[in-house]
């Protein structure tokens, strides 16, 4: 199945050179995984061109879930083992305590109703099921505001604990639901690779605006961003700065 929405279609446009500008994903991932117990069938949701889990030896079975059939198409190739579903994190399409673990690493600031999303994970997880998880949250990006543009905006904290909160059944809760977010910094050479990095984490901007036109910025006008941008520069580049929360969460 090929889920037919703009977000899908872009990344399955990307999956082919999708690894030459994933670096944020491979950072956030490491400190995951670092963090994660993950066991039994897991469920990797928005698991892109797929994640090695050989490490947790406790993990059964991987069931690989993706918006987009491209990305899909690329993670078979590399792990023809794991299960790929073509679905959305919001209506996952499986059979109510199916799962053991939940991973997902920079996905979910796709969705558009994370309690539907988290709504999901509760129903498919067997009790006792645990969720890791990774999220780019508000304060990312500062730079960008810094140099004019128009950035859009990230989930709270608050917003992702009101969720879990909504996601909760009469009969069955999240035994707990703890939150953390670091910084993760990432560096380049110039402005226009700093902005095209940005799009692989449902990210987006524009020039500023007047009303409801948006402008296209004169050569002058990115001249001058490109050299407010050099003011940033640091010894190992233009800096970019994401705040990424980190989701441990277990069904009760």
């Amino acid at each position: 199945m090929t889920l037919d929405n703009p977000v899908a279609k872009k990344f399955s446009i990307a999956a082919s050179h999708y690894k030459q500008h994933d670096v944020l994903q491979r950072m956030s991932a490491q400190q995951l995984l670092q963090q994660a117990h993950l066991f039994g069938t897991l469920l990797d949701v928005g698991a892109g061109p797929g994640t090695c889990f050989k490490a947790f030896n406790e993990v059964k079975q991987v069931v690989a879930v993706d918006i987009a059939h491209g990305m899909l198409a690329q993670l078979v190739q590399q792990h023809p083992d794991y299960l790929p579903l073509c679905s959305d994190a919001q209506a996952l399409g499986l059979q109510s305590g199916s799962i053991d673990s939940i991973y997902s690493n920079l996905a979910l600031q796709w969705c558009q109703t994370l309690p539907n999303a988290f709504s999901e994970f509760h129903r498919v997880l067997r009790p006792g099921g645990e969720c890791h998880l990774s999220v780019v949250v508000d304060g990312s990006l500062a730079e960008l505001k810094h140099l004019g543009f128009r950035v859009n905006q990230f989930d709270s904290i608050s917003v992702l604990k009101a969720a879990f909160i909504s996601s909760q059944t009469t009969t069955n809760d999240w035994y707990s639901v703890n939150i953390h977010v670091n910084s993760i910094s990432i560096y380049f050479d110039d402005l226009r690779s700093l902005l095209y990095s940005i799009k692989g984490v449902g990210a987006s901007f524009d020039q500023q605006s007047t009303g409801k036109e948006r402008l296209a910025l004169t050569k002058q006008q990115w001249q001058q961003r490109v050299a407010l941008a050099e003011t940033l520069r640091t010894n190992k580049g233009l800096p970019l700065t994401y705040q990424i929360a980190y989701i441990h969460a277990k069904r009760g």
